[in-house]
């Protein structure tokens, strides 16, 4: 039997708000060392983004190390293995991997090329005595994958070329048919990215991308838990790192009894000493409504960041965050911001334009338009100058 802990983005060194994590992030390390020395796994595995930032601090890197080392002394016996993310700077992560190697950690920032800079997959492949073997791969654009051999493919085939052939290569030297694991920090596609930035741009793969012949798949980069394929999870961040990730935190953990068998999970909660709340949680109020909140959910607000949750006409009234920030203050809170949403008084639904009718329109009408289907007014003089103000001035940069 091949035990495992699974864990990934950690994102150490987060500055929140102008407001320093390094409490809660050193807790949930000491946390995950008792996890560790209760469980006693042969294997643990970090699946990415251990930082924050490609630049951490300092003191976000003492946290890591202190934390690794407190880590590895609650298993002696047990391999570690820390791959990177795309928050992670892949030659900073590596750059001290022949001294984490004394305390039982592999090390893996960049994909590893040979001297005809064709993919080096052995270096990608880690036996855990005779347990089991990782397959780890860190963070890499599609695009950035090596050729696994002289043949030609095209740079965006690379990547499930790749995995591919490494788990060929895995299987092909496993004898002993050893549990399989592989480690990888992406996102898969049809994941639930609630969480995640609406405005960020994800790179998304197929599962099947993954290749086949694998026993479990230790992913990171989505940040809510859950199961992308029988063989496939992700563990989710350990602490939140955003409001809109309101889900159990948790590390996973991982047993294979044999290659070929299906792995079983079961979860160990992480308590954050210093959570994340919306006041109200779902459906926004007035800004009064909200500071009244503030006052009656005072044990949900001490010691945690607090976000107000707030419907509005058009603007803020005038000092609303100041005092916001004095009534989650005033209960010991982390006051971070209002999140405003705009009252909408539209009477129909949006109308579908065609192309030839926004061609004839002037940028101004379009966006009058926009205000009357989506906030349920038209645009004031004021917004109108604005706008007027910044369609000049782009026009200019045009012309130049």
């Amino acid at each position: 039997m091949f035990k495992l802990i699974h864990t990934s983005d950690w994102h150490l060194g987060q500055n929140f708000y102008g407001y320093d994590r390094s409490e809660e992030q050193r807790d949930f390390l000491r946390q995950l060392a008792a996890i560790v020395a209760q469980e006693q796994p042969d294997a643990l595995l970090v699946s990415g983004d251990i930082y924050h930032t490609a630049a951490p601090s300092s003191a976000a890197v003492s946290m890591y190390v202190e934390g690794m080392l407190d880590i590895h002394k609650a298993c002696p016996d047990m391999a570690i293995v820390v791959i990177a993310g795309n928050h992670d700077s892949a030659s900073r992560l590596e750059s001290d991997s022949l001294l984490w190697r004394l305390a039982g950690v592999r090390v893996l920032g960049g994909i590893a090329r040979d001297s005809q800079g064709l993919a080096d997959l052995q270096r990608h492949i880690i036996p855990v005595k005779d347990k089991g073997i990782v397959a780890a791969v860190p963070y890499a654009h599609r695009n950035s994958f090596p050729k696994v051999s002289d043949e030609d493919i095209e740079s965006g085939e690379r990547q499930r070329a790749y995995f591919e052939a490494l788990i060929e290569h895995v299987n092909a030297g496993n004898p002993d048919a050893l549990p399989v694991v592989l480690m990888a920090h992406l996102a898969v596609n049809n994941s639930d990215f609630t969480g995640h930035d609406r405005n960020m741009t994800m790179e998304c793969v197929e599962i099947d991308t993954l290749g086949q012949g694998y026993d479990y798949a230790a992913l990171g980069h989505i940040h809510r838990p859950q199961q992308v394929s029988e063989r496939a999870r992700y563990c989710g961040t350990p602490v939140p790192v955003s409001f809109d990730e309101q889900c159990e935190h948790s590390v996973s953990i991982v047993t294979i009894e044999a290659h070929g068998a299906l792995p079983q999970v079961t979860t160990t909660a992480i308590k954050n000493i210093k959570p994340l709340h919306t006041i109200p949680a779902k459906d926004p109020v007035d800004l009064e409504t909200a500071l009244a909140l503030v006052e009656e959910q005072r044990n949900n607000v001490k010691n945690a960041y607090i976000r107000l949750n707030v419907a509005v006409e058009h603007y803020l009234p005038n000092g609303a965050q100041e005092r916001a920030a004095k009534a989650v203050n005033a209960q010991q809170g982390r006051f971070c911001e209002i999140k405003k949403t705009a009252l909408n008084t539209a009477t129909g639904p949006s109308r579908q334009m065609t192309v030839e009718e926004f061609n004839r329109k002037q940028p101004i009408e379009v966006a009058n338009q926009y205000y009357l289907e989506k906030i349920g007014r038209a645009m004031t003089d004021d917004e109108k100058a604005m706008f007027n103000y910044v369609q000049q001035l782009v026009e200019e940069e045009n012309r130049q």
